[in-house]
């Protein structure tokens, strides 16, 4: 259920991605709004906040799977 959750929640954000952006390098910069380098769980929820389908943890777990160096930036 969990995992369903999260299929969701990735389909949900390449969607709104791929429709809004026209490259990778455009989608990072707007989410990175203070050019850290970095995009966080709270750059996404700012971006993403008024869906409802994202819930927190949910996201939270989804970054931290997708997280190639496993030192996300987010706040526990």
């Amino acid at each position: 259920m969990i995992e369903d959750r999260i299929n969701l929640i990735e389909t949900t954000i390449k969607k709104k991605f791929s429709s809004a952006y026209e490259t990778v390098r455009k989608a990072f910069l707007a989410l990175d709004t203070d050019f850290d380098g970095y995009i966080t769980l709270e750059d996404i929820l700012r971006h993403f906040g008024s869906d409802k389908n994202l819930n927190y943890e949910d996201l939270k777990k989804l970054i931290v799977d997708k997280d190639s160096k496993k030192i996300g930036k987010i706040n526990y």
